[in-house]
């Protein structure tokens, strides 16, 4: 699995932490950790990370996107987590919603003609959290045909961007 998907898997799973809350004292919590993360991931050495939108919902960029290392990405994330609520550690309703839409997205991989995709599986390190293990199913996130297909079904997984896929195998 290429290192552009694991650092991919550990921003998606910490997204999958920062979903809003309907009371607005939490959403409020929500937008100043997620505030006080984006500042801290620019002062740890991702100097192009965005502030979250309105919603307090963090942009989702891998660090290729970010112009950083894969390996100062992940320092610096560790060392902001403690600035989100719950230490970026995602909700049971989170949960609930990521698995629903790792589910979706895996049929919708196979009705675009990826038959092996397979269903999402626990990731190894948070076994309350899903992951695809593509290298276990033998597929190659980079063929055309599976880019094309994960471009078309991205919209089913939170925050609409098609790096938050998962990571093969434990």
């Amino acid at each position: 699995m290429s290192p552009k998907l694991v650092a991919a898997v550990s921003l998606a799973l910490l997204s999958a932490g920062c979903g809003g809350s309907a009371k607005p004292p939490a959403a409020s919590t929500q937008a100043s950790g997620a505030l006080a993360f984006a500042r801290c991931m620019r002062s740890n050495g991702v100097s192009s990370f965005a502030d979250p939108n309105g919603s307090g919902q963090l942009a989702k960029e891998t660090p290729q996107q970010l112009g950083v290392s894969d390996a100062r990405f992940q320092a610096a994330q560790s060392a902001c987590a403690h600035r989100l609520p719950n230490g970026g550690a995602p909700t049971p309703a989170a949960l609930q919603q990521s698995w629903s839409e790792f589910r979706s997205f895996a049929g919708c991989m196979r009705r675009h003609g990826v038959a092996d995709w397979p269903d999402p599986t626990r990731y190894p390190r948070h076994p309350e959290r899903p992951t695809f293990d593509l290298q276990a199913a033998g597929i190659d996130a980079s063929a055309p045909q599976v880019e094309t297909a994960i471009h078309a079904c991205a919209p089913l997984l939170h925050g609409n961007n098609p790096q938050h896929l998962g990571e093969a195998g434990s």
